[in-house]
């Protein structure tokens, strides 16, 4: 039964499949890189402004050094948010290549970092028990540092990511004749030669 008044006919709605979603893979990629390299400098950066603030009264040797980096650290952490965010989004289609160079640049700088620490010994008089601590918590992130990105790089150039941010359903692709300028136009991306 349809109500008084209409004419008995609906919108034509996009088949199921023809929707385009976001991968359950690129999902994980972008709450990894969130965590590892959006949320986990912030921490950073809080805690050694708080072990800093109560050094003195709970002894600990040494002291913390919070210099330029660390801040630079948690200032990207944030910028790496703000991109995990529109990554998650899909808008716009450039913000994939922005994703994986916002991984891999933090992956590098850290990953000297790591190997920095285990160039250099603790200093005896300078470091303490903090300069440890910051050391044991570099060297855990390792694993992290090289897989994170290699997953990240890999889903993000897979078939279904690329489809997700040009906004092109998998259907579309796997039914195009070669040559057909139609589906050329929208595997490019090109927004104006999109069908209506």
């Amino acid at each position: 039964m349809h109500p008084p008044g209409s004419t008995g006919t609906t919108a034509p709605r996009a088949p199921r499949s023809d929707r385009v979603h976001r991968p359950p893979g690129l999902s994980l990629a972008i709450l990894a890189v969130a965590l590892l390299y959006g949320a986990m400098p912030l921490v950073e950066v809080y805690f050694l402004r708080r072990i800093d603030a109560v050094s003195e009264e709970a002894f600990i040797l040494g002291g913390v050094g919070i210099d330029t980096w660390t801040i630079l650290e948690g200032l990207y952490g944030g910028l790496v948010l703000v991109v995990c965010i529109l990554a998650w989004w899909g808008r716009p289609a450039w913000i994939r290549y922005v994703f994986m160079v916002a991984v891999l640049l933090p992956a590098a700088v850290m990953l000297y970092r790591v190997i920095q620490t285990w160039l250099t010994p603790a200093d005896p008089i300078a470091g303490g028990q903090a300069q440890e601590i910051a050391q044991g918590f570099l060297r855990c992130q390792l694993p992290g540092l090289i897989l994170v990105p290699l997953y990240v790089v890999w889903y993000a150039n897979r078939a279904p990511a690329r489809a997700f941010y040009r906004r092109v359903p998998l259907s579309a692709l796997a039914t195009a004749e070669p040559g057909d300028e139609e589906t050329s136009a929208l595997t490019r991306g090109d927004a104006r030669n999109r069908p209506r």
